[in-house]
Formats: structure tokens, C-alpha cells, sequence
């Protein structure tokens, strides 16, 4: 029995350190986007342009494959995802990105210190 509640708050430690994870990716995303908006006005201005190319490629490729479906998503989906939503979305996957990066590093290093100890 005592495996089993171990194991069950081992998912839910996991769970919360997820959670955790997310709200401060979420968090340092969203600081990325105002330093940018706020102080690098010429290169938020820049990296709004690239947006409106992504989401210009999302619509031909909507277009491209479902053509009957364009229209009634270009006015739902696209129409109300401006470029500065796909700009936040972006920094939040490179935010994510190097999250993820970092936690891998670490590990790594840490693995194989502890492989130097045994």
C-alpha cells in the first residue's frame, strides 16, 4: 500500500512542478513582450511584421488545404488572432524552448556529477 501512495504523490508533486512551470513560463513570456513593446520599440515593430507573416502563412496554407473552410476560419480563428497574439504565442515558445533547454542542461550536468560520486 505504501507504494501506491508514494506513487500517487509522486504524480501529484509532478503535477504542481508542471504547473509551476507553466505559470512562470507564461510570466517571463509575457515580461519578454512588454520589455520588447515598451523599451525596443523599432524591433517590437520589426517582430510584428514577422508575425503578420506567420499568420499570412497560416491563411494561405488554411486556404491551400481546406478551402471551403477558409473563409468561416479567417473571420473565427485568424481574424481575431492579430499579429501581436501570434507575436506573444512565438515568445512563448521561445520562452518554452529555452526553458525546456536549460532544464535539460541541467540535468545533464547534474547526472553526470552524481556519475563522478558512485
Amino acid at each position: 500500500m505504501t507504494a501506491l501512495i508514494k506513487t500517487l504523490v509522486m504524480v501529484v508533486v509532478a503535477f504542481v512542478f508542471l504547473a509551476i512551470y507553466v505559470i512562470i513560463e507564461v510570466v517571463v513570456a509575457m515580461v519578454a513582450y512588454m520589455y520588447l513593446a515598451l523599451n525596443h520599440v523599432e524591433t517590437f515593430g520589426h517582430l510584428i511584421s514577422f508575425s503578420r507573416d506567420v499568420l499570412n502563412l497560416f491563411a494561405n496554407q488554411l486556404e491551400q488545404w481546406s478551402p471551403h473552410l477558409a473563409n468561416q476560419a479567417y473571420t473565427t480563428l485568424l481574424g481575431e488572432l492579430g499579429p501581436k497574439s501570434i507575436l506573444l504565442l512565438l515568445i512563448g515558445l521561445f520562452v518554452s524552448g529555452l526553458g525546456r533547454l536549460a532544464g535539460w542542461a541541467a540535468r545533464r550536468y547534474f547526472m553526470s556529477t552524481r556519475e563522478e560520486y558512485l
